[in-house]
């Protein structure tokens, strides 16, 4: 069976499954994540997973860039599509954001005819809208733009562990999938921590209705990252191409990521939709016994806080690179 773990901050536990960790929980110092819009989330119960392992360090893109910087060492330009034209780099791209892209969103489209694949990446717990889109872009100079990634969405953390607030504008973003999707797309989601709860809604809102012309059926390939449980239940589960649950094991000290047990615990549960992943964290800095400092594993290779967990490893990916391997891990299977 697959191995991966993946690192974050608290996850709140909301439901009856094992070692979903809701004390403890990190508190970063960024800008209040809440806001008005609440969204309607669907609720229910679920099944399972395989296992592989993998240091964070392979296959974790050669990319290594700096939150904000506008250099990219993914290369120059190339011709686009049809007309010949340079594509535009990353950085030359605006994020887009406001109502209509929702609330606690950022998206790019990269304007890359040739690409079909979307990316939206939902951080974890009170980690700001800037930190989540400098991570989305990270991952995409890495890893993303050879996967044919053309759509990309960052989400802010939710206000509360439980995301209790319902606060994201994941109904927005529903939307636009069935507006950018075409029949050769896949859409990876990548949820870490308690972000893992606001991805379960937008999976519950495309299971529940507002796919609906079911664009996205077959075409989701998850990834929970060290993340939690609830809300996630088995229509919503079959519905995706691919669910991968993923967590962190440091052999060297006996130590693994927070959630590994609730990660495991889904893998039992969906084993048959994609599989439990487990990334090698032995070499990533972090101090025996330290499992909040692993919880960011799935992030950055190098988390900055050796005894725990720091916003930084969404922003500063300088000599410490952006976690892709738990994509590079499955990639076949999941038919990127």
């Amino acid at each position: 069976m697959p191995r991966a773990a993946l690192g974050s901050f608290a996850i709140l536990l909301a439901c009856n499954t094992p070692s979903e960790s809701a004390t403890q929980a990190y508190q970063p110092g960024s800008d209040d994540a809440s806001g008005p819009h609440a969204e309607t989330s669907s609720a229910g119960e679920g099944t399972g997973a395989s296992t592989t392992s993998a240091t964070p360090h392979e296959s974790s893109g050669a990319a290594e860039v700096s939150s904000g910087g506008a250099s990219e060492t993914g290369g120059s330009s190339s011709d686009g599509g049809t007309t010949g034209a340079p594509l535009p780099e990353f950085d030359d791209v605006p994020w887009q954001t406001g109502d209509e892209i929702g609330y606690g969103i950022a998206y790019k489209d990269l304007q890359d005819p040739d690409a079909h694949h979307a990316f939206i990446g939902y951080a974890g717990y009170a980690i700001a809208l800037d930190a989540s889109q400098s991570w989305v872009r990270a991952l995409w100079l890495a890893r993303l733009r050879e996967l044919g990634v053309r759509h990309v969405w960052a989400v802010q953390g939710p206000a509360t562990v439980g995301y209790d607030g319902l606060e994201i504008g994941n109904s927005h973003l529903a939307a636009r999938l069935g507006e950018v999707l075409d029949e050769q797309s896949k859409v990876i989601v990548a949820a870490h921590s308690s972000g893992s709860y606001v991805a379960h809604e937008l999976l519950g809102q495309l299971e529940g209705g507002l796919d609906g012309n079911g664009i996205t059926a077959d075409k989701v390939i998850y990834f929970d990252l060290d993340g939690g449980t609830a809300g996630l239940y088995d229509a919503a589960v079959q519905r995706l191409h691919r669910a991968y649950f993923v967590s962190v094991w440091d052999g060297a000290t006996g130590t693994g990521a927070p959630n590994r047990d609730a990660m495991q615990f889904l893998d039992s549960m969906w084993h048959d939709r994609g599989g439990y992943l487990e990334l090698d964290g032995s070499d990533a800095g972090c101090l025996g016994g330290a499992t909040w400092c692993l919880h960011m594993v799935v992030i950055n290779a190098r988390p900055h806080d050796p005894s725990g967990s720091d916003a930084l490893d969404y922003a500063d990916f300088v000599d410490r690179p952006v976690v892709s391997s738990y994509i590079d891990m499955v990639a076949a299977d999941a038919g990127l």
